[in-house]
Formats: C-alpha cells, sequence, structure tokens
C-alpha cells in the first residue's frame, strides 16, 4: 500500500483498500440469502463459510459470488469509462487485486473451478450439476444447518 500511497494520495489508497474488501460484502449476503434474511449474525456466517471451505471438493459445491463476477467488473468498467472519472477505476482496480488474490488462492487449492465468474456461467453450470442428480442448493442447505 506503501507504494499506492506514494503514487496515489491517501484517499485513492482508502478507496482502493476499501473496494478490495467491500467486494466480499456477497458473501454476507449469500449468507443472509440462504438464512431467509432470519440470521443476520456475523459470526454465524464466517462459521457457516469455514464449513463451505472444508468441502472444497465436494462435487455438488459450485460457489457463486455476485461482486466476483465478470457482469459487476464490466459495470464498474464501464461506469469508469463513461465518466472517465478516477473515483471507479480505482473501485475497479481495487476489485481486480482482490480477485486476482482469490484466483491464487483457488489455483494452490487446486479449485480454480469451483467458482462460477459469471451469472450467466453459474446457471449453466447449476442446471448440469442438477441433470447429473446432484443439488448444489442441498449442499448449501446443509452447510447452513450445521452453523448453527
Amino acid at each position: 500500500m506503501a507504494v499506492l500511497y506514494s503514487h496515489w494520495g491517501l484517499w485513492r489508497v482508502l478507496l482502493f483498500w476499501g473496494a478490495e474488501v467491500l467486494i466480499d460484502a456477497d458473501h454476507y449476503w449469500d449468507y443472509l440469502w440462504r438464512s431467509k434474511f432470519k440470521d443476520w449474525s456475523g459470526w454465524r456466517m464466517f462459521r457457516y463459510y469455514d464449513l463451505t471451505l472444508k468441502r472444497l471438493h465436494d462435487k455438488s459445491y459450485l460457489g457463486f459470488s455476485l461482486l466476483h463476477t465478470a457482469e459487476v467488473f464490466i459495470a464498474v468498467y464501464l461506469l469508469a469509462w463513461r465518466w472517465n472519472h478516477i473515483f471507479f477505476i480505482t473501485i475497479f482496480w481495487g476489485m481486480v487485486f482482490h480477485l486476482i488474490l482469490d484466483i491464487i488462492w483457488l489455483a494452490h487449492k487446486k479449485r480454480f473451478f469451483i467458482r462460477a465468474y459469471s451469472v450467466i456461467e453459474y446457471f449453466i453450470r447449476k442446471r448440469l450439476l442438477i441433470r447429473r442428480g446432484l443439488d448444489p442448493d442441498g449442499f448449501y442447505k446443509e452447510i447452513f444447518d450445521q452453523s448453527k
């Protein structure tokens, strides 16, 4: 961050860092969705995701994080391009940095393709899993029930 600070200044570094961290808000939204908006506990959300990570090799596992998708990245980039504003391009690069770290971690775990990187890809892959007799929603329901 020190290198960025020397080139960008404090406000852009904070914006970059904020985008890099807040992109993971979609994990909390996913947890709220799966609890039918009845469980707002951050602690149980972290326990829920710890349990999902322990089952990365489950055949029913299909990761989806809306803010990590190509469509969202394209939208943020188009905002930056349309208004030619440093605000949106800084957010975009914070998101890119975060996704690169996620990809490195998934590649290290040899599970790069466990996550759908597009909304369209998610629905196609989910349908294919269901056709093979697997239940990605049931996988997450089971994990959610264990996390209570």
